[in-house]
């Protein structure tokens, strides 16, 4: 899927210029996180994401999580590592 992503993407997506902008907190992913992340892809296409400690304490509890983000908001997961994941939108 790499392969369908920009270079530029994927370099902008690991740059620690850009700031986390969505925090999934204690509730989880939630409807109103999904709307907000929506609204950001819409208008930034590139979004990053922090999901606080304490929330997921495995990988595949994190892996699930970007899996359903991807899902609903029609997003690509570009960059992931640890509580902290990047996505984009065509």
């Amino acid at each position: 899927m790499s392969g369908s992503i920009p270079s530029r993407v994927i370099e902008n997506a690991k740059s620690r210029d850009l700031r986390v902008t969505l925090r999934i907190g204690k509730e989880g992913l939630s409807d109103p996180v999904l709307l907000e992340l929506k609204d950001q892809l819409d208008s930034k296409r590139l979004v990053k994401l922090k999901i606080n400690k304490g929330v997921v304490s495995e990988r595949s509890a994190r892996s699930t999580i970007i899996s359903e983000i991807e899902e609903s908001t029609g997003s690509t997961s570009v960059f992931t590592r640890g509580n902290i994941a990047v996505f984009w939108k065509e």
